[in-house]
């Protein structure tokens, strides 16, 4: 049977755990709102450039110039790849999940920073660190679902966690290293994410 004193330091050990997690899961979703912003930009980017060059070409050069033939038949294939840029943008509500990023980012760093202050300086009884834990577990798991419904990958969750534990200076559980850069190691846990085509577009 734990004593009171084993209990206490196992709740302050999982505070510990839990803003190491939520650290991660935190830059996961910063990540993730960099990919959706820049997405979402160069949407509206073709969206402008497209149909004002075609414009000021006209203006400048005249309806029967050869170079604004030339224009146009370079807008095309443009407008073209903007109308199926757009087509995934709607379908995969590039707008709603760029807000959802931000605000799980944001909910979790703030989540990560107050389980870090209360395995740090936790109250001298038990049960009022375990009234506070449950306040703040409440809302972690309540972030978790709905983190959920958001497609997060296996190579995010292996980058998020070898931030995570960078950043607090922990071992890995599976090849018991602290990592000490974001260079990607070939641990199935906290490496192996330098495979994919987004990571390498938005490397830390």
């Amino acid at each position: 049977m734990e004593t009171p004193e084993q209990k206490f330091e196992k709740l302050r050990i999982t505070c510990w755990n839990n803003a190491t997690n939520a650290f991660g899961m935190a830059y996961i979703f910063d990540k993730k709102a960099q990919r959706h912003g820049f997405y979402t930009n160069m949407l509206k980017v073709l969206g402008i450039i497209v149909p004002v060059t075609v414009g000021a070409t006209a203006t400048g050069y005249g309806l029967d110039s050869n170079f604004l033939k030339a224009v146009i038949a370079l807008a095309i294939p443009l407008s073209i790849i903007q109308l199926i840029f757009s087509v995934f943008a709607v379908v995969h509500k590039w707008d709603d999940e760029l807000a959802y990023d931000y605000e799980a980012s944001q909910d979790l760093s703030l989540l990560s920073d107050s389980f870090k202050k209360l395995g740090n300086l936790p109250p001298k009884k038990y049960k009022k660190l375990n009234s506070k834990f449950e306040i703040l577990n409440t809302r972690l798991k309540s972030r978790s679902q709905q983190n959920s419904k958001h497609k997060i990958k296996e190579w995010e969750l292996r980058m998020g966690m070898h931030y995570a534990l960078r950043e607090f200076q922990k071992k890995c559980i599976a090849c018991e290293k602290i990592p000490t850069s974001m260079k990607s190691t070939n641990c199935d846990v906290c490496g192996n994410f330098d495979k994919s085509l987004n990571y390498l577009l938005f490397k830390p």
